[in-house]
């Protein structure tokens, strides 16, 4: 396979994941491109202009007929419940799915803890903090999982979610306060 210049492009937003790991939908690679030009980021100095959307499907078709990248679906919801959800192909490259599927687990792992230990902050007063003891006993099983996935002696690379779960297994060992008894929804 030929590596042409829409290629790399799109291989470099794949490769670079700014913070948040992916899959990327097509929409989301065209927008980095855009910031890339705009910031002038380092790596993407001959991009002189962004490709076109079809451009870019075209080109991530190519790249996953050949193997480079896997495409998943997902179902994503609209900003601010502006519409209905809509299914979407995200993208990653094919040597990076596992890596990206466990970062993704360690940080929606870190989030339920930080919300049941410390709640939501709304309007200065905290909400919905706690969860349920079967709950609880789950995410203890799974934060120790995690740490052994992601152990420095064990697997390099993954420091920052290595932190995470210790943050996360630190703040279920100084308890987790029970979650208030919900009422069904008649």
């Amino acid at each position: 396979m030929k590596m042409t210049f829409n290629r790399k492009m799109i291989l470099l937003v794949l490769a670079d994941d700014g913070g948040e790991p992916p899959p990327f939908s097509a929409s989301t690679i065209a927008g980095r491109l855009e910031d890339a030009l705009e910031h002038r980021w380092p790596g993407y100095e001959e991009l002189k202009a962004v490709p076109a959307k079809t451009q870019i499907y075209r080109t991530l078709r190519e790249l996953w007929a050949a193997g480079v990248i896997v495409g998943t679906r997902f179902k994503d919801d609209p900003i601010m419940g502006n519409g209905l959800p809509f299914w979407v192909v995200g993208y990653q490259l094919a040597a990076d799915v596992d890596k990206n599927a466990l970062i993704a687990d360690c940080n929606a792992i870190y989030r339920k803890v930080d919300k049941a230990k410390h709640g939501v902050n709304f309007f200065s007063s905290v909400m919905d903090m706690g969860l349920p003891a079967n709950e609880v006993k789950q995410l203890t099983i799974e934060v120790k999982r995690l740490l052994q996935k992601t152990h420095p002696d064990k697997v390099g690379g993954f420091d920052d979610q290595f932190k995470q779960m210790i943050e996360c297994r630190d703040w279920i060992r100084s308890g987790i306060p029970p979650g208030t008894p919900r009422t069904p929804v008649r």
